[in-house]
């Protein structure tokens, strides 16, 4: 890798500027160093939650359907303006439909 020999019969200016070379090296090769063990770190966390079973799966939330939109109150209006006051009575009086049509 590094040749020695090169080095033997050399003179002071030279041995400083390979002291000052290899300096630098060291530097660049610690923070190389550094960022590949934050990397490292980073990677394993990451690989030991992909296989923890109480992870949560994201799920997309619903909406909650208070009030109704615009398009269900002109469907409201047309059918039966006074009967339905919001879209859960709405929701009620199908549900009472499908069981009276069950039972």
């Amino acid at each position: 890798m590094y040749n020695y020999a090169k080095y033997e019969n050399a003179t002071r200016k030279d041995i400083i500027k390979a002291l000052n070379l290899a300096e630098k090296k060291e530097k660049k090769l610690q923070e190389q160093l550094k960022e590949n063990k934050e990397f490292f770190k980073f990677l394993q966390k990451k690989f030991n939650e992909s296989f923890n079973p109480l992870r949560q799966v994201k799920t997309k939330k619903q909406k909650k359907y208070d009030e109704p939109t615009e398009e269900t109150k002109l469907i409201l209006a047309k059918n039966e303006p006074t009967k339905y006051n919001n879209f859960n009575d709405l929701l009620n009086a199908i549900d009472d439909e499908l069981k009276a049509d069950n039972a």
